[in-house]
């Protein structure tokens, strides 16, 4: 009786081996009838998103970039020269804001300006492939212009001006999916009239010639705007009250 149960026992292991053997013979045969095609990924998301950082401030630079300018900028510069001359096979690129016109808000007191200019981008990424979603590349430029309370006259030639004081805190931010970046871009200015200091990484000491202003209304008052460029060419508003 024992030696039938172990015959019953070494058929049935000789029985699963064949199907083992069977099995595998039968995968074998299925991927010889498919040849592998590897596929490559090109990694160009860091490039493309500090282009797209570079397209924005060349258009704030240029004046008036509005969304449709931006995108006009992005498919004359953006896809030509560079996939023309490398192969880099830009994600598709979407403009959503412009960063024209900005925002301006006053604190509390009425006296400080924050101004703010966003220009976002959508691209679609290699992870947009599987989620669906596109992804931003964004860029915020922020000015806060903050009144010292100090005034004071400078003759320059034959001429006296009226110089306001006013602190500027000048910011430049880049996020996207392949980094995060905060600039603090010196400043210029476009006369031989005001006075600049630069004060900490991101702050300077304006003195905004008060004759060389022009009068712009802000919240409902009255306000003067004097512009510096910052160190990429962009027009930077300094604000303050008469």
């Amino acid at each position: 009786m024992v030696g039938v149960k172990r015959g019953i026992a070494k058929r049935r292991g000789q029985l699963a081996l064949i199907g083992v053997i069977a099995l595998a013979a039968t995968l074998i045969a299925l991927l010889s009838m498919y040849s592998l095609q590897p596929k490559i990924a090109y990694e160009r998301g860091h490039l493309q998103a500090a282009q797209l950082v570079h397209l924005a401030r060349a258009c704030m630079a240029a004046g008036s970039c509005s969304r449709d300018r931006l995108a006009n900028y992005t498919g004359t510069y953006l896809y030509p020269p560079i996939n023309g001359t490398y192969p880099l096979r830009s994600f598709v690129t979407y403009v959503a804001q412009g960063p024209n016109p900005g925002t301006v808000k006053n604190d509390a007191s009425g006296s400080t300006f924050t101004t703010t200019n966003t220009t976002v981008f959508k691209i679609e990424t290699l992870r947009t492939l599987f989620t669906g979603n596109l992804e931003e590349v964004r860029i915020t430029v922020t000015t806060v212009s903050e009144p010292t309370g100090r005034r004071y006259s400078k003759q320059v030639g034959d001429r006296v001006y009226t110089m306001v004081e006013v602190k500027v805190t000048y910011t430049h931010v880049y996020s996207s999916p392949f980094f995060n970046v905060t600039l603090c871009p010196s400043l210029r200015a476009l006369d031989s009239v005001a006075d600049l200091k630069r004060v900490g990484k991101c702050d300077w000491l304006v003195g905004a010639p008060l004759e060389l202003s022009r009068s712009v209304t802000v919240s409902g008052r009255q306000a003067y705007r004097y512009d510096l460029k910052d160190e990429f060419g962009v027009p930077v508003a300094v604000l303050f009250r008469g």
